[in-house]
């Protein structure tokens, strides 16, 4: 009687679990957003004369672009402290 039991709450459980389980793979593919696409520049470097391949999204090409603005105004004095 006991051991029917056990098995019953375990068979159970596992079923579960297996639905939840499913649920759970179902719900990571719906919110899996698409990998943005690669954009690949020569950069040159300092002091050679062989460039450089630099892969980013377009969103860290921007964020690199607006450092070096501020770089720029940084070593024009425009920035106030």
């Amino acid at each position: 009687m006991l051991t029917t039991a056990l098995v019953s709450i375990l068979l159970l459980a596992s079923g579960t679990s297996e639905a939840a389980t499913a649920v759970d793979s179902k719900a990571a593919t719906d919110t899996a957003k698409p990998k943005p696409k690669k954009i690949c520049k020569n950069v040159d470097l300092t002091g050679s004369r062989i460039g450089k391949r630099q892969c980013k999204t377009q969103e860290e090409w921007d964020q690199g672009e607006s450092v070096m603005e501020l770089g720029q105004k940084g070593a024009q004095g425009s920035i106030s402290r």
